[in-house]
């Protein structure tokens, strides 16, 4: 039986794998090799098509401060949000999600041969609503007491 594939993308399935042993960079910084080319990533989250990811290589020809974006990922590294929430959400409590959005970019699955580092993947297409039912008004002749709390 012969394998499925698209035109264009890459029939050998991701390979995601851990830092090195003697690895001492920060760990919360991802190699993706996308077409052929290596880029180093902060990823903020992945699906089973795509990884959406702010590239640490574009943050000089974009000038944005890669220090400044480097302490807010190992604030929100240090505090566990890894695995609480992505990273962009601690970049815009920082107020830099605006800056940062000049290196965001998304890749394809597809054309992903390798990962080397963190791939967090956060489940953000659930939509909750709220059901409210409408505020009817008091019928006149119906009476009203509020209730008085004692502390």
């Amino acid at each position: 039986m012969a394998t499925k594939r698209s035109k264009r993308g890459n029939p050998i399935p991701l390979i995601v794998e851990p830092h090195p042993a003697d690895y001492e960079g920060y760990p919360f910084i991802t190699l993706i090799q996308y077409r052929k080319e290596h880029t180093l990533t902060l990823v903020d989250n992945a699906t089973e098509k795509i990884v959406k990811a702010y590239v640490l290589d574009m943050c000089g020809p974009a000038n944005v401060d890669e220090e400044l974006l480097i302490s807010v990922a190992k604030h929100w590294y240090d505090n566990n949000g890894m695995y609480q929430y992505p990273v962009s959400f601690a970049l815009s409590k920082f107020g830099i999600a605006n800056e940062a959005s000049k290196i965001y970019r998304t890749f394809n699955i597809e054309y992903i041969t390798r990962v080397i580092g963190p791939l967090p993947k956060f489940e953000m297409k659930e939509v909750k609503s709220v059901k409210r039912r409408r505020r009817k008004p008091v019928p006149p002749g119906v009476e009203v007491k509020n209730k008085v709390v004692k502390i």
